[in-house]
């Protein structure tokens, strides 16, 4: 069979399983690069596929500035692709056995907390001077991936309908996992969404259904926050880690800052195992500094 006809066939294949438009786009996009690869080494049939074929192809990409973690990516892609021409008897060996993921660096990305306040109090300062949808928009947005430790996708996906004002409860439906779930609505943002919401209905004949919105009142995408969030931190001269992901790790690290135990942690940053929230702990040990003085086992005792 022909590499490119087996492409085809699996995307057909996972989209009859239901794989969200995501996982779908992951696949094409590795198919995209992993075809014109294997095009200009010649291999156009899945009977030329080897285990050297995968693994030079993951050295290439290497070689091209992929970091670990999306080598590991294709890797994991491209297990699946063989799982499936080895179940349709379309190949006979399995051609990643053996092939192993790379050590991934999974330390959080820590945002400085001096960059946290420098953005807020620039977001805050812009929005009180110039009053626009911009302006309003952008602060609402920063402070709901802070308040929430919502994913990026997870905060584009939100419709005001899935906010509970009332029983103070963010319902997400398109979280990680193809799991509805939720999280609590705090007061202080309570305030600052319905005060976006006002302002939107009162720009709008009819309030759009997203709660963020471009100015034609469409959804904002993915791309709008980041493309959001990278402006911001060339505009303030920030250096370190700044991303809509590494919001979610301030969400974290100022519950932990703030004396909330590790179970009630977990259940706030909808991690699926402990482990993945302890391991915040160790990176936020120089913002912790406070909390040992406020509680030092010591005193009392020398």
């Amino acid at each position: 069979m022909l590499i490119e006809m087996s492409f085809k066939e699996l995307i057909a294949e996972k989209k009859y399983q239901g794989l969200t438009e995501n996982s779908l786009k992951s696949y094409e996009n590795l198919f995209n690069v992993l075809g014109k690869w294997f095009m200009q080494e010649g291999i156009e049939h899945t009977q030329d596929l080897t285990i050297n074929s995968i693994k030079s192809f993951l050295r290439s990409c290497m070689d091209n500035g992929n970091k670990p973690k999306t080598i590991n990516s294709k890797l994991k892609l491209i297990r699946a692709w063989s799982r499936w021409l080895i179940e349709e008897e379309i190949i006979d060996k399995d051609i990643c056995k053996g092939i192993k993921l790379i050590r991934e660096d999974d330390a959080p990305k820590i945002v400085r907390e001096e960059d946290i306040q420098l953005a807020l109090r620039h977001l805050k300062r812009k929005k009180r001077r110039e009053d626009s949808f911009y302006s309003i928009r952008n602060y609402t947005i920063m402070i709901s991936l802070i308040g929430t430790g919502l994913r990026i996708n997870e905060l584009v996906s939100l419709d005001w309908n899935d906010i509970d004002f009332i029983d103070s409860l963010i319902i997400i439906r398109k979280s990680k996992g193809r799991k509805q779930g939720s999280v609590p609505l705090s007061d202080i943002l309570a305030k600052e969404l319905t005060s976006w919401k006002a302002y939107v209905e009162n720009k709008y004949k009819d309030i759009p259904a997203p709660v963020f919105i471009n100015q034609k009142g469409q959804r904002l995408t993915k791309n709008g926050v980041q493309l959001f969030i990278k402006r911001l931190k060339q505009d303030l001269g920030i250096e370190g880690d700044f991303s809509p992901h590494a919001m979610r790790n301030v969400f974290i690290k100022r519950l932990l800052m703030n004396k909330a135990n590790l179970r009630e942690i977990q259940l706030l940053a909808r991690h699926s195992k402990i482990d993945v929230t302890r391991q915040y702990i160790g990176y936020f040990q120089h913002e912790l500094k406070e909390v040992l003085d406020e509680h030092d086992p010591l005193r009392g005792l020398i």
